[in-house]
């Protein structure tokens, strides 16, 4: 046979093709190369691997297999294999001579996913195009690999950064990695890999690992001139589709209120905040959900969520003893900000929550309630200015532990009467820790004041002398 030299996406060979993951989740928009490159895998899997057949499902009930079974011809004609393969149009399936095949259904109803789940001796699965797949879906299809050898069986999931509520972009994305093997210029990773934690039954857990591998067409070196310059000119007349192609983010829907906030640009690994920064608790309480959060303010005013508490089902006297004990002797809170209706006595008692924290030792300053001016400083605080080092920075990150701010941020919508105030309509579990977050800005946050530092002197000589002349008063 003759040799052919095959290119293959660098992304895709290091991490698909030299690496073996149970789950291998490639996000990307057009143009990226991650389809391409997936049926490459297929091709590379069914030609080389024994006791393989691989099962693709896609989100659709008609003209299943279509564009991707002509893909994956397409790929076998370019590795100069069509010799070994033969295609079956109904049921679509491609055949290998040496017994492995690939074979195509729909994923779409719940007919079709009853009909999947039927099948047998499945080695590995590529879910096209799975924006909507849910938790249930991804445990179903793992489920599914009992075929051909254990190291083969793979679950493949392709997708677009369309769904930033989906299951794929708030478990993977949402949160630290557990390892990070590459990042975008901005920092956000771009491959890496994420643990899936599954109940055993027994009360013992096992870690599923996956590789996310995040592609533009910045790492497709295949494209033409002309494609390049069509997707760059995106960022003049569709700016969401430029980030999405260009940047592979999930871009959040119109309605949403803080379309700037960003992964990795607006959250960090956590570290360990310095003495001297002065440190501000702020909190949003109800019965539903106590929200209470502690940032730390740099020498620069630039502002460090570095600590939330959120918790449901909690009386004044709980949620005290929470932030008490939460809070360490040595971070020394400068102030606590709290809403203005923490003043408003109750019926019950004729105290007032701020006077049942008072008496525990905890004084609070109360915090403007206008919420348009809040929600709109929390824009000023996260956009992005340039630092001394030239790159652009907010003045507002979270610490990826405080996973429900981070989680509730994105899901903020406008109002659509007034868009420059959230929706009325919003679920309140949502609002309460942006909330907290939004008084703690409304309280006009102090910066720190830069430790002097302490000059040493060698000798007394060294010393600044008093000015000789009329300045100098001496007294006998």
């Amino acid at each position: 046979m003759e040799e052919r030299v095959i290119d293959v996406l660098p992304l895709i060979y290091d991490y698909c093709i030299a690496r073996k993951y149970p789950v291998n989740i490639l996000v990307g928009g057009r143009n990226s190369g991650k389809s391409y490159g997936m049926e490459q895998v297929v091709t590379v899997n069914l030609h080389n691997n024994e006791d393989y057949k691989m099962l693709v499902v896609e989100d659709v009930e008609v003209n299943v297999g279509e564009g991707v079974k002509s893909g994956i011809e397409n790929r076998i004609s370019e590795f100069g294999l069509d010799m070994c393969f033969t295609a079956v149009k109904a049921p679509a399936e491609i055949r290998h001579v040496n017994g492995n095949n690939v074979i195509f259904r729909g994923y779409h109803s719940e007919a079709q996913q009853k009909q999947v789940k039927s099948l047998n001796e499945i080695t590995a699965i590529w879910y096209e195009e799975a924006e909507n797949i849910t938790y249930k879906q991804f445990s179903a299809l793992r489920m599914q690999l009992r075929g051909g050898n254990p190291e083969d069986r793979q679950l493949f999931l392709t997708l677009n950064p369309v769904k930033p509520d989906g299951f794929i972009a708030q478990h993977f994305f949402e949160g630290k990695p557990d390892k990070v093997f590459e990042r975008f210029p901005d920092g956000r990773p771009k491959v890496f890999e994420k643990n899936v934690e599954i109940e055993l039954g027994d009360g013992e857990k096992l870690l599923l690992p996956c590789i996310v591998i995040c592609s533009t067409y910045r790492d497709n070196p295949y494209l033409t001139a002309y494609q390049v310059a069509d997707i760059e000119d995106l960022k003049n007349h569709n700016i969401d589709e430029y980030e999405q192609l260009a940047n592979c983010k999930f871009v959040k829907p119109q309605g949403a209120y803080f379309r700037e906030f960003t992964h990795g640009i607006h959250t960090c690994e956590p570290f360990p905040i310095p003495e001297h920064w002065r440190k501000y608790r702020s909190f949003d309480y109800g019965f539903d959900k106590f929200a209470c959060l502690w940032v730390a303010l740099d020498d620069n005013g630039k502002a460090y969520v570095y600590k939330e508490a959120y918790e449901s089902d909690l009386i004044i006297s709980d949620t005290i003893r929470m932030m008490r004990d939460m809070t360490l002797p040595e971070e020394n809170i400068y102030e606590t900000f709290a809403p203005p209706d923490m003043w408003n006595r109750r019926q019950e008692t004729g105290k007032s929550v701020a006077e049942y924290y008072s008496d525990a030792g905890i004084y609070l300053t109360r915090a403007q309630s206008n919420r348009v001016a809040g929600w709109l400083s929390i824009k000023e605080w996260l956009k992005l200015f340039p630092s001394a080092d030239g790159r652009q920075e907010p003045n507002l990150v979270i610490f990826n532990n405080c996973e429900n701010l981070i989680r509730c941020m994105p899901k903020l919508m406008r109002d659509k009467a007034n868009p420059n105030d959230i929706d009325s309509k919003t679920d309140h579990e949502i609002t309460h820790a942006p909330d907290a977050l939004r008084y703690f800005i409304a309280g006009r946050p102090a910066p720190t004041e830069k430790p002097k530092e302490e000059i040493i002197y060698n000798f007394s000589t060294d010393r600044p002398q008093a000015p000789i002349g009329r300045e100098r008063v001496v007294v006998i």
